[in-house]
């Protein structure tokens, strides 16, 4: 029973010292190796002005990527067509206005669509905000597109999904998906998720040998943290693990 009190008073003291982490994965995000290796896979849209049948819209795309005048308008028939770096703009500009948070959105959700990191906070910041302005399509495609880019490892998707399907809002309770997301950044080498989910299946009692074993494997990616209180608690909490019933409904017997 005293292994059980320690894991709550532990649980409290991770949680309230930072929220869900999610490490990152690969290189340096800022190569422009990183970021083409990233990419793949993605519809990446219009990449190129050759692209553009229409020799305006070639002209326009010329003007913006020489950081020429464009106006909004014109870099709007750029992003309608697919471009993420106009969307972005786009998203920009839109964003300023809270009347017009619903098209910020679908425009950052067209950036993100084609690969683009960098538009999945902003996005994702937008849809904290507000969400009942927002139709059930466009959120669909929001949602879709954060778990495109947390599959790829981005770590701010991730996060976000969890803390989204958590509260529920804007695309419901997935406590399921919750799951799925710590156990995916535990396993990716997210020492405090790993400490997190070892103590929460601890605490809710260990079904078997399968399961002590996870929560061992969970504790072993913690203990390895760089950050010492990550790596001291999961230290103490796997000691104790070796010396108590696999499930600790046999301790309050």
């Amino acid at each position: 029973m005293r292994f059980l009190t320690l894991l709550v008073a532990l649980s409290i003291g991770v949680n309230n010292g930072c929220g869900v982490a999610f490490a990152a994965a690969g290189a340096d995000p800022k190569s422009k190796t990183a970021v083409q290796r990233y990419r793949q896979g993605f519809n990446q849209g219009v990449t190129r002005t050759d692209q553009l049948k229409d020799p305006v819209l070639q002209a326009i795309r010329r003007r913006m990527i020489a950081r020429q005048r464009v106006s909004y308008k014109e870099l709007q028939m750029l992003a309608d067509r697919g471009d993420g770096v106009a969307a972005i703009y786009v998203a920009k500009r839109l964003a300023e206005n809270p009347k017009l948070t619903a098209d910020a959105i679908h425009y950052y959700t067209i950036a993100c669509s084609t690969g683009r990191a960098g538009a999945v906070a902003p996005l994702s910041r937008l849809l904290s905000a507000t969400s009942e302005t927002v139709s059930e399509p466009r959120l669909a495609q929001a949602e879709k597109t954060l778990r495109d880019h947390a599959a790829r490892g981005n770590p701010v998707a991730a996060a976000q999904l969890v803390k989204f399907y958590k509260s529920g809002r804007p695309f419901g309770a997935k406590p399921d998906e919750v799951l799925r997301l710590e156990r995916q950044a535990a396993v990716g080498g997210d020492s405090k998720t790993a400490l997190n989910l070892a103590i929460s299946m601890i605490s809710q009692g260990l079904a078997g040998d399968q399961e002590k074993e996870e929560a061992r494997h969970f504790l072993t990616i913690a203990k390895d943290s760089a950050e010492p209180s990550t790596s001291a608690i999961a230290a103490a909490v796997l000691r104790r693990l070796e010396k108590e019933p696999t499930n600790l409904l046999e301790v309050s017997q």
